[in-house]
């Protein structure tokens, strides 16, 4: 049998209650913790920086908690659902998308986004390329 991996390889995701650019007041029930998954706290020389928020039977849209901003690094959300009806609205440099799951959506070094989950059931997962919430 292998040998289980060491703590600075692997861990366990903790609840990250506050996040810069993030509004947690007032999010519907349907909202779950957030998750941080990795980061250089976390793992010292981890180069990733991964959260995942889910949401079960979101009816309506909630007011937007992720407000317009950027990182000087490229990130990446991965939106997942176990029936595809998780609906996403993102704003990336002015520019409106509709994103239904599953789906993956890159945003560009630099480029201002905000994103605001309209409906449904699954997980938004964000992994920035850096060790931290830049």
């Amino acid at each position: 049998m292998p040998d289980p991996l060491p703590n600075h390889l692997s861990i366990k995701p903790r609840v990250l209650a506050e996040l810069g650019n993030h509004v947690e007041d007032h999010l519907p029930s349907a909202y779950q913790p957030r998750v941080l998954h990795l980061s250089n706290e976390l793992i010292p020389g981890a180069d990733l920086f991964i959260t995942a928020r889910s949401v079960v039977k979101l009816a309506e849209p909630a007011e937007p908690n992720v407000l317009p901003h950027r990182h000087i690094v490229s990130q990446t959300y991965l939106f997942l659902s176990p029936d595809e009806n998780l609906e996403v609205e993102l704003v990336i440099d002015g520019e409106e998308f509709l994103v239904r799951a599953p789906a993956t959506v890159f945003v560009p070094a630099g480029a201002l986004h905000m994103l605001r989950i309209l409906r449904g059931t699954g997980t938004v997962l964000s992994i920035v390329r850096s060790g931290t919430y830049e």
